[in-house]
């Protein structure tokens, strides 16, 4: 019952040896195929049976009669919904419902349709029978073929599209969770696994069955009421904290860092930055770092109160640097207490203070880490490759320019290639009398009003402009915004940084992104690489049941282009886009409505769910967004692999801490490197087993490429796997690395046996 399918599913399904996909929503229509099966293939050429349920859904055999005469009516009713959409000579009638418990008396009922229904025969059955079954019935039923995603049954039930903006704020907080667990804590921990001998796929399958516990569609989607969107809250930070956690331990353990021995020998202690790249290639450059600096000790128990450091002690203004960097900029400062952990003493608590720098890196190796020994003193100016220089409102890296007008426009120009964007930026609200499955816009758009700018940083490494804005929603209810607009040294994408306060209830609050590009090609990221989109269109009888909307997914980017030039739009977490005909790209930031359903809307007659108060839904308070904007040539396998490449740079930059208890030099670090152009990493984990270390990556483009993995410390063997880890063919190791072919959109799993005291 998800509202929509991803284009890769068959291969999702193939992966783990599915012979069949059996869906409802986002299928069926005069737009596809008649009929209840067909073939639908991804892009990486896999194939399974589609098999679609009529229009009533899984709930066609709810609540069987076992009355003969019931039955007999019963039969009559769901025959007209199977026959004659039947292309097998099987179907399926689920026996059930959404919120419904198991059938009573089950034999009776289905005896009873059983003898309505002669001479077609009725059986009882599991859904692996009925797969097995309709494979066999397939291949001689001349079935027609599909591809792409399935989001498209209007006309046919509700699509329920709508939910994509719904509570966008936990969106971007499960997804922000999911990136720290895909990105992080799970590659950190299968490394350190790999090099000490102790596993984490316990503490890991915690972590992650408490984030998928969240995912069912009524949670994820937001339409469900107040106090389920509470207990996703809770697990969300049940999540967080444990993915730092195992991150934390993750990176301690291959450093060789030991934190009982360090609590007790603070004399010895040498404070370091520790500096992690969670991607599979070098990456230097920019990167924004947390020095942290002793002030005082700070005694806790009986007796501290006359010991205890003052909360009030000023550290004098020096200067971090750390070893092996180069230039270094102060972005922020302030004290807070630290405390040093150990698993047989208590906390050792310090007053410090946080320097947050942007720090000039030289490159740091594919899930490397490095760790730089940390000075404090005066101020040292050093040469920066391609700095930020700030004149006014405008600055510019030697790439890119960007100016903000004293009426708030803003215009940011590639340099090299002289595409210039003027009102990049725009915000438009508008009222929406909708629900938590559907938008019901009304009225009038509003724009925001501009309320002024400053410069926050001004280089070399970073330069920031803040613009801030008003949206007058009604009277007494408003959207604040503080937008922050930032270039750094030597890089080629915009960040943006948003930072909201809502107070207005009904409204729908989208950041507008212009591009210059009229009647663009649109391709945006989704589940194992990205799909070409276009705009819906559907007959006005389709629409009287719902209303097709122009929103669609936003994973992590979408780019629109011409035969020309391009321009990618990044999101960390939100959800929907619009992309219009005039190339401008609409991001939702805030979608409110308080009601769970509704009966009342032109977009979709009749209620979706049953209708509750959500007043939470309203999402006033605070709320957030990080986006990049990145201008480009054409779409060519270059610019598919550039947007990659600063997705990940974008949504997982290099960064690091400061670790203030090192007490010996770190071990030797991990090294994986993804050679190959065009692949783009899946994951890297331990194997459910616990033998191999699992390699994954895709390729995003529509040709076969040559790739390899190198591994740090030896490889003993290798070979290809489905999606469910299950081994196949032997690949051919040269010391630490391996190589394999990945065909035209392809899933690669590699499992790999390291040697000894490898990665």
């Amino acid at each position: 019952d998800s509202f929509g399918h991803p284009a890769a599913l068959p291969a999702l399904a193939r992966g783990f040896g599915f012979e069949a996909v059996i869906v409802w929503r986002g299928y069926g229509g005069r737009r596809w195929p008649a009929g209840d099966a067909a073939w639908w293939s991804a892009s990486s050429g896999d194939r399974v049976l589609l098999y679609h349920l009529p229009p009533s859904g899984y709930e066609l055999g709810a609540n069987l009669p076992a009355d003969s005469s019931a039955a007999t009516a019963r039969w009559g009713a769901m025959r007209e919904q199977l026959v004659p959409r039947a292309r097998l000579d099987v179907a399926l009638v689920p026996n059930g419902a959404d919120h419904h418990a198991r059938q009573r008396n089950l034999g009776e009922a289905v005896a009873a349709l059983a003898a309505a229904a002669r001479p077609v025969a009725v059986r009882r059955s599991s859904l692996c029978d009925f797969v097995a079954a309709a494979m066999v019935a397939a291949p001689s039923a001349q079935l027609p073929s599909v591809a792409g995603e399935l989001r498209d049954s209007y006309g046919y039930t509700w699509t329920l599209a709508g939910t994509l903006a719904t509570r966008a704020p936990q969106k971007r907080r499960n997804a922000r969770a999911e990136r720290l667990l895909l990105r992080e804590a799970e590659p950190w921990m299968a490394l350190a696994a790999r090099r000490t001998g102790r596993s984490g796929r316990g503490l890991l399958d915690a972590a992650w069955r408490t984030l998928l516990l969240a995912h069912p569609h009524d949670t994820l989607c937001g339409c469900s009421v107040d106090d389920v969107a509470r207990a996703f809250d809770a697990r969300l930070d049940d999540v967080e904290a444990q993915g730092q956690g195992i991150r934390d331990d993750a990176l301690a353990a291959l450093l060789g860092h030991d934190a009982e021995r360090a609590r007790s020998a603070r004399d010895a202690w040498h404070p370091h930055l520790i500096v992690r790249n969670p991607a599979p290639r070098s990456r230097g450059g920019v990167a924004v770092v947390r020095f942290s600096r002793f002030v005082a000790d700070v005694r806790v128990g009986p007796g501290s109160g006359a010991a205890a450091a003052s909360p009030e002690a000023a550290p004098a203004q020096l200067h971090p640097r750390a070893t092996g960097a180069g230039a270094v900029q102060v972005l922020a400062r302030r004290t807070a207490h630290e405390r040093t952990e150990s698993p047989r003493a208590y906390p050792d608590d310090d007053l410090v203070e946080y320097v947050d720098a942007a720090v000039w890196l030289p490159d740091v190796a594919g899930f490397g880490l490095q760790a730089l020994p940390v000075e404090w003193g005066a101020r040292r100016r050093m040469k920066v490759p391609n700095p930020v220089r700030v004149t006014g409102r405008s600055m510019a890296n030697g790439h890119l320019s960007l100016g903000v007008a004293p009426d708030g426009v803003v215009t940011l120009r590639d340099e090299e290639s002289g595409h210039a964007v003027a009102g990049l930026l725009q915000f438009e609200d508008q009222d929406d009398a909708g629900d938590l499955y559907t938008p019901s816009p009304r009225g009038a758009g509003r724009s925001a009003r501009f309320l002024g700018a400053r410069v926050i940083h001004r280089g070399p490494l970073r330069g920031t402009i803040e613009t801030r804005w008003r949206v007058a929603v009604r009277r007494g209810q408003r959207a604040d915004l503080r937008v922050a607009l930032s270039l750094d040294a030597d890089a080629r994408r915009l960040r943006i940084a948003i930072a909201g306060e809502n107070s207005a209830d009904d409204h729908r609050l989208r950041l507008c992104i212009r591009t210059g590009i009229a009647s663009p090609v649109v391709h945006a990221d989704a589940a194992f690489g990205p799909v070409e989109r276009a705009p819906l269109v559907i007959p006005a009888e389709d629409a009287a049941m719902e209303a097709a909307l122009p929103t669609a997914p936003l994973h992590r980017y979408v780019t629109v282009s011409d035969a020309a030039r391009g321009v990618t739009v990044f999101s960390d977490g939100l959800a929907e886009y619009e992309a219009d005909a005039d190339g401008v790209v609409h991001v939702t930031l805030v979608r409110a409505v308080g009601e769970l359903s509704r009966n009342d809307l032109p977009e979709r007659p009749g209620h979706a769910g049953w209708p509750s108060p959500t007043p939470e839904a309203q999402c006033r308070g605070p709320f957030a967004a990080e986006l990049g904007v990145l201008l480009h040539g054409p779409r060519t396998d270059e610019t598919v692999e550039l947007a990659e490449r600063e997705a990940d740079d974008l949504l997982l930059p290099v960064t690091g801490e400061t670790l203030r208890s090192v007490i010996a030099a770190p071990a030797s670090l991990p090294l994986l490197e993804l050679q190959g152009r065009g692949l783009a990493f899946s994951a890297v984990k331990e194997s459910e087993d616990g033998a191999w270390l699992v390699l994954r990556c895709v390729n995003l483009l529509d040709r076969a490429v040559r790739g390899r993995w190198v591994v740090g410390g030896g490889i003993r063997e290798a070979r290809l796997a489905r999606l469910d880890e299950t081994p196949g063919e032997e690949l051919a190791v040269h010391g630490d690395a391996v190589d394999f072919e990945a065909g035209p959109r392809a899933v690669v799993t590699v499992l790999v046996a390291l040697g000894k005291g490898g990665a």
